[in-house]
C-alpha cells in the first residue's frame, strides 16, 4: 500500500493525474463546491474564540491535494473577520514536491500567510486547529485474516508475474497487541484491517499542539460496527473511475487504495496521548449544526443571492443521508475543555457511548 500510493515515481498519489471529481476516480466534499470549506471556516472561527483567541492562531492541514479546500477556508475566514484572520497562519503538511507546487499556485493570492512543511515532525509548537480530511484512510494498514481459529497477517508477494497474498504469523508486537482487542469472528475466513499509522499520527500531532484541536473527517465506523461479524471482507478497497476494484493488488500505482477508520481506536490513541474526545458526529448532523447560523442569516435576508443559492445546493448534497451525509464521520480531539460544544457537534453522538472506548 505504501509503495502503490506513495512510491516517488510510480505511486498513485505522486503521478500527475486527475484523481478527484467527475473526470477522476472519486468525489470528495471539496469537489461538490465551496460550501464545505466555508462551513469549516465558520467552525474554525468559533473554535478561535472558544480557546481564548490566541495571537498566534494557526491552521494546519495535511492531505491538501490541490489546495482548493485551503483556498475555500481562507476566503470565508477573511469574509468573517478580516482583522482577526489576516493575522493567522495556514500551514500545509505536504511531503510531495509536485503537490506543494500545485497548492502554491492555487494559494498564490491568499490574504492569509501560507507556509509548507514536509512532515508533522517539522512543525513547531503552536495553538490552533489541525485538519485531516480524507487523510488517514489512505495510510498504509495491516491486512489480517482469521482462519482455523487464528489471526494471521496477510503479506504481499509475487507469484508467476502477479501479486498474491500469503498468511504469516503476527510478529509485530504493536499489531499483536491491537489484535487482542478485536472480537473473535464467528465466520471463517474473515478478513479485516488494523491501521496503526493513524493512531501514531494522532500521537505525533498531539506533541506539537500547545493549545487546540484536531478535526478528523473520514470514512469509518465505531469498533463494534467495523468488526461486525457480517463484514467478512473488511473495508480495504480500490477505486478507479468511480468504480470499486475487487482486488487492491491489481494495477498497483493506477488505482486508489483506501480502508475505513476504526474511530474507537483513534479515540483510544487520543486518550493515550492525553487528548480529550470532544465530539463525534456523522456528516449529516455535523452540517445541520455547523451551517445553522448561515442558513438562518440567508433566510432572514429575504432575497437569497446567486452565491446563497449555490451554498444551499452544496449544503444539501453534503448533508443528504443518501449521498455523503452518513458516509463521513467527524471526530474532534483537543487538549482543553471547550466552554460549550462547537456547533457542528451540537446534534452529534455521545462519543463514549457511540465509540465504546
Amino acid at each position: 500500500m505504501q509503495l502503490a500510493l506513495y512510491h516517488p515515481e510510480g505511486g498513485y498519489y505522486v503521478q500527475p493525474r486527475v484523481r478527484i471529481g467527475r473526470a477522476g476516480d472519486f468525489f470528495t466534499n471539496v469537489s461538490v463546491g465551496s460550501a464545505f470549506g466555508e462551513i469549516l471556516a465558520e467552525q474554525y472561527y468559533e473554535a478561535f474564540g472558544a480557546i481564548g483567541r490566541p495571537a498566534d492562531f494557526t491552521l494546519v492541514e495535511q492531505g491538501a491535494e490541490s489546495g482548493q479546500l485551503a483556498a475555500d477556508i481562507i476566503q470565508r475566514l477573511i469574509q468573517i473577520s478580516p482583522a482577526d484572520c489576516a493575522q493567522w497562519r495556514y500551514i500545509i503538511v505536504e511531503p510531495l514536491a509536485q503537490n506543494h507546487a500545485w497548492q502554491a499556485e492555487t494559494l498564490k493570492d491568499s490574504p492569509i500567510q501560507v507556509n509548507w512543511v514536509t512532515s508533522i515532525a517539522d512543525l513547531h509548537q503552536f495553538s490552533g486547529i489541525v485538519l485531516a480530511h480524507e487523510l488517514l484512510d489512505a495510510f498504509p494498514c495491516f491486512w489480517l485474516e482469521f482462519k482455523n481459529g487464528v489471526w494471521h497477517e496477510l503479506r504481499v508477494t509475487a507469484e508467476d508475474d502477479r501479486l498474491v497474498t500469503l498468511p504469516y504469523p503476527i510478529t509485530d508486537p504493536r499489531l499483536a497487541a491491537a489484535v487482542l482487542e478485536l472480537p473473535s469472528p464467528v465466520t471463517e475466513p474473515y478478513r479485516t484491517e488494523v491501521n496503526l499509522a493513524a493512531g501514531a499520527w494522532v500521537e505525533d500531532v498531539s506533541a506539537k499542539l500547545r493549545t487546540g484541536l484536531i478535526l478528523i473527517v473520514d470514512y469509518g465506523f465505531s469498533r463494534s460496527e467495523y468488526y461486525n461479524p457480517t463484514r467478512i471482507e473488511g473495508t480495504l478497497t480500490g477505486y478507479s473511475h468511480h468504480r470499486r476494484i475487487d482486488s487492491v493488488l491489481d494495477q498497483p500505482g493506477q488505482i486508489d487504495i483506501t480502508a475505513h477508520l476504526d474511530f474507537t481506536a483513534l479515540a483510544k490513541a487520543a486518550e493515550a496521548a492525553h487528548l480529550k474526545v470532544l465530539g463525534f458526529a456523522d456528516q449529516h448532523h455535523f452540517m445541520v449544526g455547523a451551517a445553522k447560523n448561515r442558513l438562518l442569516a440567508i433566510e432572514q435576508a429575504g432575497a437569497p443571492t446567486a452565491r446563497d443559492h449555490a451554498f444551499i445546493r452544496t449544503f444539501r448534497s453534503l448533508m443528504h443521508p443518501a449521498t455523503m451525509g452518513l458516509a463521513f464521520k467527524y471526530l474532534l480531539l483537543g487538549n482543553l475543555l471547550l466552554p460549550k460544544p462547537l456547533s457542528g457537534f451540537l446534534y452529534g453522538l455521545d462519543p463514549r457511548k457511540a465509540l465504546g472506548y
